[in-house]
């Protein structure tokens, strides 16, 4: 075989990728060692994954054979190198993860990039199963979402890590560590449905850090949810592939997605994801008919700039739809961007005129206390048709889903009569995304 020119090796070492690439896509809750023998075939884990993992869903393992594509990791520049080295090492117990587009490749032993999915022994686990970090009950405004029953009850939960590394993280202490450095509750998915019950909670919130890392918990949860009577609510970045997104959405009900911004190098250098798969996620999820809002947190000197909340405001009025909800929050120096002041009242202001301008017809003020913006007008005669005093609903001026004064319908998911919800207080818990 020819020696590879310099050129050639960089160009390709350390890509890794395989022909005759097998998905092993476990069931959710399906522990290794319940399995029969038979179903684990020639790779099995070393060691007990722990009592709250389960093999994941979305994930490939690599046969150890034949060439490496080391193009499909490096870009397409040159012809697949016949090369057998690469930076990781490169054995049949090496996988691929599939859940998000960071599609992360993991040798024996180590986790992805969201600290909580985890090779072993050629196996894929979550290792955040039934183990939350977090879990309140919060009023539904609080997600936030503004049209989706409001003063419903929310039994919210999250466990550790996220896929995104925001230098703004508003929960940077549970969704930048693995699970072994947060506090804990063994909850399993029947448990959560028990308690939401118990709490006379309509509705279960997947929140707080980033749900799409605990992709098989949150499932099995909603699946039972939904079997009990009860609705699902998630509240994520978005960064996510397109079948674990499709299968999510025939589970949940609504889903509210941090557009971070409208710029993709945003979305690289402040957030280490990408915005085309974000832009898809949320096209998917309006396809799929299930209740949509969006929010956009205004960082500012990062993505304040007008020109970006426009064409932001634009792509979801022409591309979507003029009623998706549209909020605007206010960014309070957090994490690792504590150098920067609070978004000035009037950006957001003008952001909100920037959106109703380009069609939007639902846009909203977030994280501003008594600003006008947090109500929710009626579109044709101009009358607050839902009136909030922070995470309050003090006026509700809806009947079976249409203005109160004049008759117009209001898109969203509303009573079927007065609101059914009771106040609840917000508890001293993390801040929803």
């Amino acid at each position: 075989m020819p020696l590879l020119t310099r050129r050639q090796f960089l160009l390709g070492a350390g890509a890794l990728t395989a022909c005759g690439v097998g998905v092993a896509a476990g069931l959710s809750g399906s522990r290794w060692w319940e399995r029969p023998p038979e179903s684990v075939g020639q790779v099995a884990p070393v060691e007990s994954p722990g009592p709250w993992s389960v093999e994941a869903r979305y994930y490939a393992s690599f046969s150890g054979e034949g060439m490496l594509n080391c193009a499909a990791c490096h870009g397409k520049t040159e012809e697949p190198l016949p090369v057998s080295y690469c930076h990781t090492l490169h054995t049949g117990t090496t996988v691929q993860c599939n859940l998000c587009p960071h599609r992360c490749v993991i040798a024996d032993g180590e986790r992805g990039h969201c600290r909580v999915r985890e090779n072993r022994g050629g196996r894929l686990y979550s290792v955040v199963y039934g183990n939350p970090c977090a879990v309140h009950v919060d009023p539904i405004e609080k997600k936030p979402l503004y049209h989706f029953l409001p003063t419903a009850a929310a039994f919210s939960l999250a466990t550790a890590g996220c896929n995104l590394r925001c230098l703004y993280c508003q929960n940077w202490s549970i969704s930048q560590v693995p699970p072994e450095q947060t506090q804990n509750t063994d909850l399993s998915p029947e448990d959560v449905v028990r308690y939401a019950l118990e709490s006379q909670a309509p509705v279960i919130a997947y929140t707080y850090s980033e749900p799409t890392v605990f992709y098989e918990y949150m499932l099995a949860t909603a699946q039972l949810a939904r079997a009990a009577g009860l609705l699902n609510v998630v509240i994520s970045a978005g960064f996510i592939n397109p079948e674990p997104l499709w299968e999510l959405c025939q589970a949940v009900d609504a889903i509210k997605i941090d557009l971070k911004g409208y710029d993709a190098d945003f979305y690289r250098d402040v957030c280490e994801a990408e915005l085309g798969p974000v832009l898809e996620t949320i096209r998917t999820i309006y396809e799929t008919g299930i209740h949509l809002e969006i929010v956009n947190l205004v960082v500012p000197t990062l993505n304040d700039g007008l020109d970006q909340l426009r064409a932001l405001a634009h792509w979801v009025a022409h591309d979507l739809s003029p009623d998706v909800p549209l909020h605007f929050s206010r960014f309070h120096p957090q994490y690792k961007l504590t150098n920067l002041p609070p978004t000035p009242v009037e950006t957001l202001d003008r952001a909100r005129e920037i959106a109703l301008e380009e069609g939007v017809r639902f846009v909203y003020v977030g994280n501003v206390a008594g600003h006008p913006g947090n109500h929710t007008y009626c579109p044709a005669c101009g009358e607050p048709v839902v009136v909030r005093q922070g995470f309050a609903v003090t006026e509700y001026n809806l009947r079976e889903g249409n203005c109160a004064y004049c008759g117009e319908p209001v898109s969203g998911v509303w009573w079927p009569g007065e609101p059914a919800g009771r106040p609840v207080a917000v508890p001293p818990g993390p801040p929803d995304q």
